[in-house]
């Protein structure tokens, strides 16, 4: 750095560095940016940007509420993405919803004026907190609607059609016919094969999708750093990691051409609008079947792609409200065959030794809550406590990437409205590892699940090591994935229509003893290695998928 660079110069630097993983140098370059020049947007966005992702949370809301009150009048549209972000990543859902619904109605009033600048960030990051602030499919569907077909012209295409113009990707071509005789082949796009809850979740059924046809590939989008899991998904399948990283993210154009010359047949996508990179390819037509799976809701991108799911998380009648053409698993949209804890391997973690260690008592009832800040808001807190409140016995033990501060004082405020002692909530830190992160489960009596976002691979946890689960079921996909996990497994108690019935749910787990042990003999008798229920058999689900896919 010299005395003479200006705040272009020392933005684009912290940019730089922000992408290069120098985050501290990033934030040092960023302020001096704004040092010289206070309203300089683009600064603004990478420093609140920065804070967010590497949990300086208290920091991050100081640093976009300063980006607001500077840069709001002349930007209230990113603006608002950036505080809607930064406010339910701490787990201040109240605020976030009222800064959302605000810059939604701001979109329907101004919707033939939205700067092109806007329509990116609108798409990739503001559709995304839609499903964590509010549970109705016709609005969400309806926002959807109506940012997409502006997203995608911004790109030269439409909901419906392919090619990007002005883009580097190259336009849609013709596919030939598969022959009936030849294996299916498969390819997978994420930027999560590691240790991940996407990568957790399809590992199992992509290796026996392997054993049912050699052509398997797995398409690398982003950088990662590998571990044991990427290894093992290294030893089923074929691999392609791409050369050049704009943005951080794998180049799109190389990943439509490889694709291609692998000649995929259905091009699977575990991540949708979570990794704006595969919009980009799929809008490309790499391969002649391109479907959204697991990661996320559908992208409301082309009416000719598909999104999986399974009727229970997505009912008949439902699909009006997806671009998409839908397509449903036989029992769930998901099979794993296990999750290994850290008490299965150590002898010395029983449930007494884990609960002494945690100033926990034998004879507690212990409900668990496993939601980062973007699952967190004060009804799904006012019901938790209200079980408490009827449970004089109970004890919530809570754990997620959130603003700790923000979630103590949420409990401890209801804990004083309700008049339950707060000592009755204990929090737990962060995990070092997955496996050390599930040994909780063997404290645990009962899973107290989040709504309006489910918790997907942590209630699979939970049920995987037999503990009643409280799920509330809603409207869109997102809301129903516990009730899809629940009825899979044959077991109505604990499925909830609203937060009444989740309160009854759970004070009734608490008091019955002989309730909570027939649920968990269920969930023992569901893992029977001769006859596993559909959520425990990946390689039953993996001859239901190929043969869905067969059919297209």
């Amino acid at each position: 750095m010299t005395k003479n660079q200006s705040a272009d110069d020392y933005c684009q630097m912290g940019i730089q560095l922000r992408w290069e993983n120098s985050h501290k140098a990033a934030i040092k370059c960023l302020e001096k940016a704004l040092q010289l020049e206070p309203k300089m947007a683009l600064a603004h966005q990478h420093l609140c940007g920065i804070l967010r992702d590497f949990s300086d949370l208290d920091a991050a809301r100081r640093a976009v509420d300063r980006y607001c009150q500077l840069c709001g009048e002349d930007d209230p549209i990113i603006t608002s993405i950036s505080y809607i972000s930064i406010y339910l990543v701490s787990g201040l859902s109240q605020e976030a919803k009222a800064k959302f619904l605000w810059l939604e109605k701001y979109i329907y009033e101004n919707l033939d004026n939205l700067p092109r600048s806007a329509i990116k960030p609108l798409y990739e990051n503001f559709l995304y907190t839609s499903h964590y602030l509010r549970d109705s499919l016709a609005e969400n569907s309806q926002l959807y609607r109506t940012i997409t077909p502006k997203y995608l012209n911004l790109r030269g295409g439409t909901v419906g059609t392919v090619g990007i113009e002005g883009s580097k990707i190259l336009p849609s071509l013709p596919h030939p016919p598969t022959p009936d005789h030849r294996p299916i082949r498969i390819g997978f796009l994420s930027n999560h094969f590691y240790r991940h809850s996407v990568g957790w979740c399809s590992y199992d059924i992509i290796r026996e999708l392997s054993a049912i046809t050699p052509h398997i590939f797995l398409y690398f989008t982003g950088r990662i750093k590998p571990d044991d899991l990427t290894e093992r998904f290294k030893r089923i399948a074929q691999t392609y990691q791409p050369q050049n990283y704009p943005n951080s993210m794998g180049d799109a154009r190389e990943l439509v051409e490889q694709i291609r010359q692998d000649k995929i047949d259905v091009l699977i996508d575990l991540d949708a609008i979570t990794v704006p990179v595969h919009i980009e390819i799929f809008q490309a037509k790499p391969a002649k079947h391109c479907i959204s799976w697991l990661g996320f809701d559908a992208a409301f991108t082309a009416e000719k792609n598909y999104f999986l799911a399974d009727g229970h998380s997505l009912p008949a009648g439902n699909e009006k409200y997806y671009c998409e053409q839908v397509l449903r698993m036989p029992h769930s949209f998901v099979a794993v065959s296990g999750f290994v804890g850290a008490h299965e391997i150590s002898p010395l973690h029983t449930r007494n030794l884990i609960r002494k260690g945690l100033r926990i008592s034998r004879d507690q009832i212990i409900y668990y809550c496993v939601a980062p800040g973007r699952k967190f808001n004060l009804d799904m807190v006012r019901a938790q406590v209200q079980i408490l409140a009827a449970v004089q016995d109970g004890l919530l033990v809570y754990k997620g990437r959130s603003d700790r501060a923000v979630i103590e004082s949420a409990y401890q405020q209801e804990c004083q409205r309700q008049g339950v002692s707060f000592h009755r909530v204990k929090f737990l830190p962060l995990a070092n590892t997955e496996e050390e992160h599930r040994k909780i489960y063997s404290i645990a009596d009962v899973f107290l699940d989040s709504y309006p976002y489910n918790g997907g691979t942590h209630t699979l946890e939970a049920l995987w090591f037999n503990l009643p689960v409280v799920t509330r079921v809603g409207e869109q996909f997102l809301s129903r994935m516990g009730n899809s996990f629940l009825q899979t497994l044959g077991i109505s108690q604990g499925i909830a229509r609203n937060w009444d019935e989740y309160i009854n749910w759970g004070i009734k787990f608490g008091q019955d003893i002989d309730l909570r042990d027939k649920i968990r003999q269920h969930l023992i008798q569901s893992k029977h290695q001769d006859h596993p229920a559909p959520l425990w058999n990946p390689r039953q689900f993996a001859r239901d998928m190929y043969d869905l896919l067969a059919k297209l």
